[in-house]
């Protein structure tokens, strides 16, 4: 309360009067929002702090006050009414947030995972508890309740994008610590406490809600733990490192009541046995860990909803019988790369919707008819082993334009050996998403030609297309028929020899756009036979502003590029036989040229681009083979070309 009301005493006297004026606007809108947590919190402390802080204003602020209440009110009454977010509620997932270090960085769906852990969160009507989660949190970060912090774009394999420029799950937030200031005195009675070095004097034998912020298990002490037998939480924030290597074995004895158990970041290798005592246990997070495996005990814990194992480069097994826990709808770890297998049965968890990859096998219980009934999948889901699908019928179980919610799929194959080339070529025919996706990627596909719905335009919101080893396809799908389609990538597809109309029109399908309309970026890479690209029809590729052509060693001819008139970003690798550029040269709308041991178009570029030296001097950035060129010395190379013709 002190920091808003010296915000509002600079804003007074602030000189610059427009400035002074946004202040003052800012701050009324906090007061707004204290104002309607006073009305839920006690009144001895919160009611008193707002009071003396109106008390220091003038009748400017005070209107600005009541003007915002009068014209938030019909929003918030739609709030309460149509997403059930009310006051109280609100003051409780904001107070929730009050065990967080006040520095802590987090995502929005972590949040509100951990909000649903504790029963915040129950289900409305047929609306998903995360999507309602989603809605509190959002209208509650309109208010000011939360404050992005960051974009993080740091690799996760989990991620629902390859692009991270379309993850929202990047961004992270951090805590308004001016709105949780008037809830502070009133969260210790309410059985939060937040123990900050590790120091648990004043924590209260009935505290439900507890968070210990510590450096080394000394400071901690695991055993004073045990007396908290009402604990709901425990969250450990270790900082940059821990010294906790293992859990007592005794710890969960006691914790009968525990939800919510966050040991992230330390360096336990295992979890006892005894965590089958907590049976109340809905949330356990040990990320980052060194962790190899769960307890097979940890079937018992029917209520468990999230299993979070992110990081944890050790893991090589989850238990057999997580199959029981059918209240299950988040296991997060890096599947592909961790683990050989994954437990049978998996079909069984049809709460389920956090599930970064299905690996299949041939044993009873792997087949990828297992996905059937797992239709609240959400996010991204990595299909691997499609080798061990042997028929479409199969294929066919797996029912996968069902999963309404999926916005990734890639479907892969580990082995490039093909038994039956027409049979692999139904199955994936029968392995069509929901026309609402939003990325696809294709990896080591066997067949020879590709499925007919990949270019269907009913996949209209599909912003990101990977091919990928498709080693026996000859021909391309008309992906051009993608009305939303933003990034193509075509790699290691060394069977195809030319690219041409096919690509971008269906010649049987009426088609009222041009082709690729969005396209943003096309990425040809290691094509080994591709000999020629003929032409692009004018209109077409209207969006594109990167073009990268990688390692095409028999590439010889390209189509016109004149007419590309936002193509910002031009790169030409590694394409030994391919002759200089079309005589109408490049688009003016391009910024940067890059040329990488393609000796032809080098030449050409140090020509100026043939006859019509604006082909290139215009370009503002040119590189060849590693070395950026002045338009001086362009020009330098132009007239040591002229006077030697001469």
């Amino acid at each position: 309360m002190k920091l808003i009301r010296q915000q509002y005493l600079d804003a007074a006297n602030n000189q610059n009067e427009d400035l002074g004026e946004q202040n003052l606007k800012l701050i009324s809108s906090e007061i707004v929002s204290l104002h309607k947590l006073c009305k839920v919190a006690d009144s001895d402390s919160a009611g008193t702090a707002y009071r003396d802080l109106i008390s220091c204003q003038g009748s400017k602020i005070v209107e600005d006050v009541n003007l915002e209440e009068k014209a938030g009110r019909e929003i918030e009454v739609a709030d309460v009414e149509d997403e059930g977010l009310t006051e109280s509620l609100k003051s409780l997932l904001f107070m929730y947030c009050s065990l967080f270090p006040l520095d802590y960085e987090f995502r929005k769906y972590e949040l509100v995972q951990l909000w649903i852990a504790e029963g915040f969160i129950g289900d409305r009507h047929r609306e998903r508890m995360e999507d309602t989660g989603i809605l509190y949190f959002n209208s509650m970060e309109s208010e000011g309740f939360f404050v992005p912090s960051k974009s993080d774009f740091s690799v996760d394999f989990d991620s629902v994008f390859s692009l991270p420029i379309y993850n929202a799950s990047n961004f992270l937030y951090k805590i308004n610590t001016i709105k949780l200031s008037i809830l502070e005195k009133r969260i210790y009675r309410d059985g939060y406490f937040r123990a900050v070095d590790g120091k648990l004097d004043g924590a209260s034998e009935m505290t439900q809600h507890l968070s210990v912020i510590f450096q080394n298990m000394d400071e901690i002490g695991f055993g004073v733990l045990q007396k908290f037998q009402r604990l709901h939480t425990l969250l450990l924030f270790s900082g940059s490192w821990s010294s906790i290597k293992q859990v007592p074995r005794n710890l969960f004895s006691g914790l009968k009541f525990l939800r919510t158990l966050n040991l992230s970041g330390t360096l336990i290798s295992e979890l006892p046995s005894s965590i089958r005592n907590v049976k109340a246990l809905r949330y356990l997070d040990v990320s980052h860990t060194p962790i190899r495996q769960l307890p097979e005990a940890i079937d018992s814990l029917h209520n468990l909803q999230t299993i979070k194992l992110r990081g944890c480069v050790n893991f090589v097994q989850l238990p057999k019988g997580i199959k029981k826990l059918t209240n299950l709808r988040h296991i997060e770890l890096d599947i592909i790369r961790q683990l050989d297998s994954l437990p049978a049965y998996l079909g069984k968890l049809t709460n389920l919707q956090t599930l970064s990859a299905f690996l299949i096998g041939r044993d009873q219980g792997c087949h990828i008819g297992e996905l059937k009934n797992l239709n609240h999948l959400k996010g991204a889901l990595r299909i691997s082993r499609l080798e061990n699908v042997l028929t479409k019928e199969e294929a066919e179980e797996a029912s996968l334009s069902m999963k309404k919610s999926l916005q990734s799929v890639e479907l892969r194959w580990s082995s490039l050996l093909v038994e039956n080339v027409r049979e692999e070529e139904k199955i994936l025919e029968c392995l069509q998403p929901h026309y609402g996706l939003q990325e696809l990627e294709i990896q080591n596909y066997g067949g020879s030609i590709l499925p007919a719905w990949i270019s269907n335009p009913a996949f209209a919101d599909l912003l990101v297309v990977t091919l990928y080893r498709c080693k026996n396809c000859e021909l391309l799908p008309s992906l051009g028929q993608l009305p939303a389609l933003k990034f193509l990538s075509i790699i290691e597809m060394n069977e195809v020899k030319e690219i041409h109309h096919q690509l971008f029109k269906n010649d049987q399908v009426a088609q009222e756009f041009p082709a690729f309309p969005k396209l943003e970026r096309l990425e040809i890479d290691i094509m080994l036979n591709l000999k020629e690209w003929t032409a692009i029809k004018q209109g077409d590729l209207p969006s594109l502003r990167k073009l990268t052509v990688d390692s095409c060693p028999e590439l010889v001819t390209l189509p016109s590029l004149s007419e590309l008139k936002s193509l910002k970003h031009l790169e030409f690798r590694r394409c030994p036989k391919l002759l200089p550029l079309p005589h109408d040269g490049l688009p003016t709308s391009l910024e940067s040229l890059i040329i990488i041991r393609c000796p032809e178009v080098k030449e050409w570029c140090t020509k100026g681009g043939g006859e019509d030296q604006d082909n290139i001097w215009h370009v503002p950035s040119v590189w060849l083979d590693h070395e950026e060129v002045s338009k001086r010395k362009l020009k330098l190379f132009y007239c040591c070309s002229v006077h030697l013709k001469r």
